[in-house]
């Protein structure tokens, strides 16, 4: 595997349409601010940054809640945020940095930052240069004490306090920061690794017979903290991994399991 000497980290901040329940819907969403950083591995440090504000015609509204968030007001965005041709420069501006970088980093990548992204360079009739994107979210192997993985907890276990919470460019440059704390090859292993699907084993009980449902019951509760997810549909409890950890035994809980087909 060729080694990680660049990578860009990008943060994308968005006005979206319900995001919270439904997800992203990319015929609406938009990206109102992009940040990006060219950090050199040997160096652990930034070397080029790009931060835009974007206010694309057919954008939806600013929210209160998007304004209280981010800081970002619709006559702010109005004043300062690119329009027009000018989101395709700065999109060809970004592309320039890409193409310098190993592979891409982002917080929740596979989730926002890669569609949103990816469908804004679409949208502007520009080709997504070809990269691997790492998602500090999945593919750095934290502490098993870090709980939580929302960049603000993640910043606060690592000892710093983001100063511009939010905002793009201040957002990537923390997630670079805790994410010069770890392997960068190692990132990229499990970033390139196939996610498949596992099952836990977790039998349903005879509920008039109690010794059964006590054991049922500690396996389920070793299950859930485990992050394994119950599925009321096909009711099966099950967890998304990577497949190299299959392949190194790394998978080491309290319980059967198997693989879904």
């Amino acid at each position: 595997m060729k080694k990680v000497k660049l990578i860009l980290g990008i943060d994308l901040e968005g006005i979206n349409e319900d995001l919270l329940s439904s997800g992203i819907n990319l015929s609406v969403d938009r990206v109102i601010e992009i940040g990006a950083v060219l950090w050199d591995i040997d160096y652990n440090a930034p070397v080029e940054i790009l931060s835009e504000i974007i206010d694309e015609s057919d954008r939806l509204p600013i929210s209160e809640e998007v304004e209280e968030l981010t800081g970002l007001s619709g006559p702010l965005i109005k004043k300062w945020g690119k329009s027009g041709q000018d989101i395709k420069k700065v999109l060809l501006l970004l592309t320039a940095m890409i193409e310098k970088a190993d592979c891409l980093m982002s917080h929740n990548a596979r989730g926002y930052d890669c569609p949103m992204l990816t469908e804004m360079f679409r949208r502007f009739q520009l080709p997504f240069p070809d990269r691997t994107w790492i998602d500090s979210v999945t593919d750095i192997e934290y502490p098993k004490r870090f709980i939580h993985k929302g960049l603000m907890n993640l910043e606060h276990y690592h000892g710093f306090i983001n100063p511009f919470p939010h905002r793009a460019f201040s957002d990537v440059l923390s997630m670079l920061k805790i994410a010069s704390h770890y392997s960068w090859d190692r990132m990229k292993l499990l970033a390139d690794s196939p996610r498949i699907t596992i099952v836990a084993k977790c039998p349903t009980p005879n509920w008039k017979n109690k010794m059964e449902v006590d054991r049922f019951m500690k396996v389920k509760n070793k299950i859930s903290r485990a992050k394994f997810k119950w599925d009321p549909s096909d009711k099966i409890w099950s967890k998304e991994v990577h497949k190299i950890l299959i392949d190194e035994n790394k998978l080491n809980f309290e319980f059967e399991w198997y693989i879904l087909e």
